[in-house]
């Protein structure tokens, strides 16, 4: 339980978003819509699903898109956010990518968010 601990409070301590919603752990720096891509990892249960949004602070969206499909589980858009949901009886690896853009603090941009996922 300590090294689980020690590990949560590293990845906030470097600036590493963690999100928990039931079966799903989601982790990444946040998207600023600097056309920089950026990298997530989801851990997730079989055929379980996992809700995330995707705004922060000052930040405006105005599109979310699925730009690359999950190959086996299923990603759709959520309003600001997306929903994953895992294949039931499946365990291995899937991927997708949702663009974003908007504006962050009024500076117009855009985001791809590359997601890898574990599904255990």
């Amino acid at each position: 339980m300590r090294s689980v601990f020690c590990l949560l409070l590293t990845w906030l301590l470097v600036g590493v978003h963690l999100a928990k919603a039931g079966d799903c752990v989601v982790t990444g720096a946040p998207a600023i819509l600097d056309s920089k891509p950026v990298e997530w990892i989801i851990v997730i249960a079989s055929g379980q699903s996992c809700l995330r949004g995707l705004r922060s602070g000052g930040m405006t969206l105005e599109s979310v898109v699925v730009s690359t499909p999950a190959k086996f589980g299923e990603v759709t858009v959520q309003g600001y956010g997306f929903s994953y949901r895992a294949p039931r009886d499946y365990k291995g690896e899937d991927s997708f990518s949702v663009t974003i853009s908007g504006a962050n603090r009024g500076i117009h941009g855009s985001s791809i968010i590359r997601v890898s996922v574990s599904v255990r």
